[in-house]
């Protein structure tokens, strides 16, 4: 669980069920990180401050097909963007928890920056982008 209660200029959403978080993996044809899921069931996307944008189911199939992340970062999932051109990243992987920012021009994962050790601390904490 994370604790939202204190981050300043966070605008959250209701949160999303299993139901619906089964049925955006399969259009996606992936398993997003456990992480990001547990997210998703907390808040179905955020926002802080205008700076950072987490998508929500809504928005994440969209998002991942504009960006072409499967052909310019295979193995990874966008998550959300700056509002700046910049997209957060994650592996696709059961367990990850790492978020990665790369320009959306280069959208390659060798040219990323970490921005968090862990989505759900990172978001607890406000989304702060020190990259």
């Amino acid at each position: 669980m994370i604790d939202v209660t204190q981050i300043p200029g966070l605008i959250i959403n209701k949160p999303e069920t299993d139901i619906n978080i089964k049925e955006v993996e399969s259009q996606l044809n992936m398993l997003l990180p456990h992480a990001y899921k547990t997210l998703l069931k907390q808040t179905n996307g955020c926002s802080v401050g205008g700076d950072v944008l987490l998508y929500g189911t809504e928005d994440i199939v969209e998002r991942n097909a504009t960006w072409e992340v499967h052909h310019y970062a295979s193995g990874y999932v966008a998550i959300g963007d700056d509002g700046g051109g910049r997209v957060f990243l994650m592996r696709q992987a059961e367990e990850e928890k790492k978020v990665w920012i790369v320009d959306a021009g280069v959208m390659d994962p060798q040219h990323a920056e970490l921005v968090a050790e862990d989505l759900l601390s990172w978001v607890s904490h406000g989304c702060f982008i020190e990259v």
